[in-house]
């Protein structure tokens, strides 16, 4: 005859633990701002180790200019250069910052400073988030994508074999600093690069007013860029200082909203699921902007076809982008069936369809979490 042993079981206590996350993140907007970066490193409380991440193509420029501003008798200050573009976000790379930060003897209380685009301030990010569960981080943009969306609401990553930002934390700096000056430097291709993402903050203006304390101004952002789409963008256009602080506006009030994207903060994915799997296929031979503003017209387009908007605000918004220097159709070499698969990988996947953010009854509003088939997906690409 056998035995079993009966397990004494006790009573199931369930604790509630109530948290309040607090987001704290200076930001310096302006002409000459990477001149506060000294001051900036004594407010947050910084150690006297920083490292400064950058990439050659924004070295060249400007490295000296900002080494220029930490003193040596207060910072003891090492530089990294990682490779340009998203060859950056591997995780080899990140391997390579940790090391550096581990031989360098750094800690929890020192620094990290990403100088540059909207792929170093992901590998950057990602690496302060990670080595000794939290080092302070910087954030130097140096391009128009990075200074309006990459280094605004703490999403760091790398990318995978499988797709883009696969791999990554939810993780605020400490400050970011974005000089309009610096943007002097960049090529006229990155520059319209970052309207891609200008146009995206756009499309979902009246959604974040309605939704947050975010005023639209006596003109909707969408109106003024589309007085400037037929002329050059220069970084010396006046009225690019006042766009580039509506982004930021913007993009702060829905990230202190929602600072992990359980609601609100998913408006940001307008146009990038398309766009990331853009990217991705095309080995990031087309630009985020520019894979973005695709994912735009795509997105606009099933929106006409679900009679979710009119007709007449597709020909706007591709009118627009076209004379922006943005492209609005994808590319004859990718293929639907693979870029719909690549989609698939997605973050917002829902089974087998895919979450997307429309446009909803005109331009500046939008709808979240609308579930898209495959076909549907197919006929629009």
């Amino acid at each position: 005859m056998s035995m079993r042993h009966k397990r004494h079981r006790g009573p199931v206590v369930t604790i509630n633990w109530n948290t309040t996350l607090e987001v704290k993140t200076r930001v310096a907007v302006g002409s000459g701002a990477r001149h506060k970066l000294n001051s900036v490193l004594a407010q947050i409380g910084s150690g006297r180790r920083v490292l400064l991440i950058c990439q050659p193509s924004t070295a060249v420029h400007w490295l000296r200019d900002v080494m220029a501003v930490l003193p040596s008798e207060d910072f003891q200050v090492t530089t990294l250069e990682v490779p340009d573009g998203e060859a950056c976000k591997t995780p080899e790379w990140l391997i390579r910052v940790w090391e550096h930060l581990q031989d360098r003897k750094f800690e929890r209380k020192d620094t990290v400073v990403a100088l540059g685009g909207g792929s170093v301030s992901d590998l950057a990010g990602f690496a302060a988030s990670t080595y000794m569960r939290g080092l302070n981080l910087v954030l130097l943009p140096t391009s128009l994508l990075a200074q309006v969306d990459a280094a605004i609401g703490g999403k760091t990553g790398i990318n995978l074999s499988a797709g883009k930002n696969l791999a990554g934390s939810f993780y605020f700096p400490k400050a970011v600093i974005a000089d309009s000056e610096m943007l002097v430097s960049l090529p006229q291709k990155q520059l319209i690069s970052g309207l891609g993402e200008i146009y995206k903050y756009a499309l979902i203006e009246d959604t974040v007013a309605k939704h947050t304390d975010y005023e639209v101004g006596p003109r909707s952002l969408l109106e003024l860029l589309e007085a400037m789409a037929g002329h050059t963008l220069t970084a010396e256009d006046p009225s690019l200082g006042g766009i580039i602080s509506s982004c930021i506006k913007m993009k702060l009030f829905v990230v202190g909203k929602d600072p992990h994207e359980s609601g609100l903060r998913r408006c940001l994915n307008l146009g990038h699921t398309l766009g990331h799997a853009l990217e991705k296929m095309g080995d990031y031979s087309l630009s985020h902007g520019e894979a973005v503003a695709i994912g735009l017209v795509a997105d606009t387009k099933l929106s006409v076809d679900q009679k979710r908007i009119e007709k007449d605000s597709l020909k706007r918004l591709q009118q627009m982008l076209e004379k922006a220097g943005l492209p609005t159709k994808v590319p004859s070499a990718f293929r639907a069936e693979k870029l719909i698969e690549a989609m698939s990988m997605d973050k917002k996947r829902d089974g087998d369809k895919i979450k997307l953010v429309l446009p909803q009854a005109k331009l500046g509003q939008v709808e979240l979490d609308v579930p898209i088939s495959p076909d549907d997906l197919a006929r629009v690409i």
